[in-house]
């Protein structure tokens, strides 16, 4: 009976800790002055247990960056953990001596890593390009009596997100997501010293070298300017690329960077060059083309990817468009679509029907967040953050989110939640638009609880740190169930991670 009472009374201790924190969190939002006017919504609850806090969970709001959880989660639950991108070069025609009689093809498989300079064991464009000249050279080819012919046929439709904004088209954060992805389809621009305040930034130089394209500056330099603030824009199929905005005066070289407007004709263009630069004619021109089949051409040699752990642990930690929008492709293209980002969001809801989740507010229409178009709910989220904790990836996916407080991470959240309960505990993925502050994940309570939760804040007015400052407190609340006397203000004192 003793044990019984024991019991009873812990439970009731434990639902009403667990209501105080609910009407905390509340509290916490109702009362802040920066969510004034606001829309939000915030829900959490334990892994396998009942709900911490809801408020509005099922409100349609922007979620910004934290859409990649779902399009990084339905790459897992298709592809698997261990999936590589293969990139193929063929040949058409015949090799007689050291002429190659035919065209050079290169086959985009959608790996959005070729050529980047963003993972420690992937070679660098230069490195690539210099690798497959001497594959072209171990062969013995000298001369290629033909095209070198770029296939991004893998995707189809407009590249750059869907109802990205005008300000976005051309700026590397909105890259488009090539079936033949390079560089991670940017450049940078440079503009030409300039001590002179008032005008016009003239473009000098670009890195890569962008053959074919001509620029059109609007930019003026600004004295009282400490760092740029320019946009790109191209039309898609066109040449030209127009520039605005304002950069500080400087004796030096002012860098921007710019998405590539098409990244596989790009990629034949620069091979090639290198060709040619290593003493390999080539008769013919660079160009974009599918053919009918690839039966009766020959495979010279592959490219891999990494792990497509690697690469959406990257995409999350980082927050890189460019790899999710390209996922989303990616997931239509190999379930047997044309590989448009249309068939690729359908693919992420028969990903979410499958664990079972109310898809009627997934309304989305890219795989990166970049649209204030896009809308969830946080409960959704929620539901799926929860339910693949139980699928064989759900680890990979887990360790793929930013980890708050980490130095070592190097990632959205390392320079957040420091010296808290809840620092090193937390797995969390952020997202940021323009009025639109986001975050989800998982953390775990001081004793011992595993909390999954989201909060949404769409049209808020001020600052986004101030935004950050709430959402902050939030998970705190959530990582502080348990502790027994009041926490401090949370600084000063260094965190030991609990096990």
């Amino acid at each position: 009976m003793k044990k019984f009472l024991f019991a009873l009374n812990f439970f009731l201790f434990s639902c009403f800790a667990f209501a105080q924190t609910g009407e905390n969190i509340k509290e916490l939002f109702s009362q802040s002055s920066y969510l004034k006017d606001s829309q939000y919504s915030v829900y959490a609850k334990y892994v396998g247990g009942g709900e911490i806090v809801s408020i509005n969970p099922t409100y349609r709001l922007a979620p910004a960056s934290v859409l990649k959880l779902f399009t990084t989660a339905a790459a897992l639950d298709m592809l698997g953990p261990d999936f590589n991108f293969e990139t193929q070069i063929y040949y058409s025609g015949e090799i007689k001596g050291k002429k190659l009689n035919g065209d050079i093809y290169i086959k985009g498989s959608g790996d959005p890593t070729l050529g980047s300079a963003r993972f420690e064991l992937v070679p660098d464009l230069e490195e690539l390009m210099n690798d497959w000249v001497e594959k072209m050279k171990y062969i013995g080819i000298t001369k290629i009596n033909g095209n070198i012919y770029a296939d991004n046929s893998i995707f189809s439709g407009v590249m750059l997100p869907w109802r990205t904004s005008f300000q976005n088209i051309g700026n590397y954060y909105a890259a488009p997501s090539d079936g033949l992805s390079i560089r991670d389809n940017s450049y940078e621009i440079f503009f030409a010293p300039n001590e002179e305040s008032g005008v016009i930034a003239e473009v000098f130089a670009t890195e890569p070298e962008m053959t074919g394209l001509t620029f059109k500056s609007y930019v003026k330099t600004d004295s009282s300017a400490r760092s740029e603030s320019t946009y790109i824009n191209f039309v898609p199929g066109s040449n030209e690329v127009e520039i605005y905005g304002r950069i500080p005066v400087k004796d030096e070289p002012v860098k921007i960077y710019a998405a590539m407007p098409s990244p596989g004709a790009f990629m034949a263009g620069y091979f090639k060059r290198a060709l040619e630069k290593n003493e390999i004619q080539v008769k013919g021109d660079a160009l974009l083309n599918t053919p009918e089949t690839y039966e009766d051409k020959t495979l010279l040699f592959n490219h891999f990817s990494p792990s497509l752990k690697d690469i959406i642990t990257y995409t999350n930690k980082r927050s890189f468009n460019l790899y999710a929008d390209t996922l989303i492709r990616v997931l239509s293209a190999q379930s047997g679509g044309s590989g448009s980002s249309g068939e690729g969001i359908k693919q992420v809801k028969k990903f979410l029907e499958s664990l079972e989740i109310d898809t009627t507010n997934f309304d989305v229409f890219d795989g990166s967040g970049i649209t204030r178009d896009n809308i969830i709910d946080c409960k959704m989220t929620v539901e799926m953050l929860e339910k693949i904790l139980d699928k064989p990836y759900g680890e990979v996916f887990v360790h793929s989110l930013p980890v708050a407080g980490s130095k070592e991470d190097k990632s959205t959240m390392s320079m957040r939640l420091r010296n808290t309960t809840a620092a090193y505990e937390s797995f969390i993925k952020t997202g940021s638009l323009d009025r639109a502050r986001s975050l989800a994940g998982y953390t775990k309570t001081h004793d011992g609880k595993k909390v999954v939760f989201c909060s949404i804040v769409n049209n808020y007015a001020g600052r986004m740190k101030n935004i950050d400052t709430v959402h902050d407190a939030f998970v705190r609340s959530l990582s502080d169930i348990g502790l027994k006397q009041k926490p401090s203000a949370h600084k000063g004192k260094g965190k030991k991670k609990r096990k």
